[in-house]
């Protein structure tokens, strides 16, 4: 799918597209932890002048991996984003909310600036949410195994670096 916008016959005011966002979108991004998603984005595009002005608005499924257990589930995400397009000389980033692009560009391509947002909405930490009755949807076998380590590190004496020792006599 194309995520390219014709600017140069588009008129100044406001402007409206949708993305739906499907698996091979991130085919461009080897890197990307999320392979598999279901995804809409809508875009508002205001131009006036040589500026444009883009509002995000996604929502969605991702398949990511749970950092406790290690199994895939689905995590609904949600995002809105903000970017200000101006025409330059030099196209690259200026800030995190302004890109310069070529005087010259007919196309505003948008893919790199979705895949952001979507990374955006994805916490640091991925578990599985809860069930109705409160307890984790973690695989059970992989959530007796980290206990049973658990237990084992914490069950028997603590032993200390002999070496901090002698600095713990230093304080005393």
């Amino acid at each position: 799918m194309d995520y390219t916008i014709p600017i140069n016959d588009l008129k100044d005011g406001k402007h409206q597209y949708g993305f739906d966002i499907a698996d091979n979108f991130f085919d461009a991004f080897p890197e990307s932890e999320v392979k598999k998603c279901s995804i809409h984005v809508d875009v508002d595009l205001i131009k006036h002048g040589g500026n444009i002005e883009a509002f995000f608005a996604l929502s969605g499924k991702v398949t990511v991996v749970c950092d406790r257990c290690l199994d895939e589930f689905e995590m609904p995400i949600e995002n809105d984003g903000h970017l200000f397009f101006e025409q330059g000389d030099e196209p690259g980033e200026v800030s995190d909310e302004l890109v310069m692009i070529a005087r010259n560009e007919p196309r505003l391509d948008l893919q790199q600036y979705i895949y952001e947002f979507i990374c955006l909405a994805i916490p640091s930490q991925k578990y599985h949410p809860e069930d109705e009755n409160g307890n984790s949807a973690c695989d059970p076998e992989m959530l007796k195994r980290l206990n049973e380590i658990k237990a084992n590190n914490t069950g028997g004496t603590q032993t200390t670096d002999p070496r901090w020792d002698k600095l713990k006599d230093l304080i005393n």
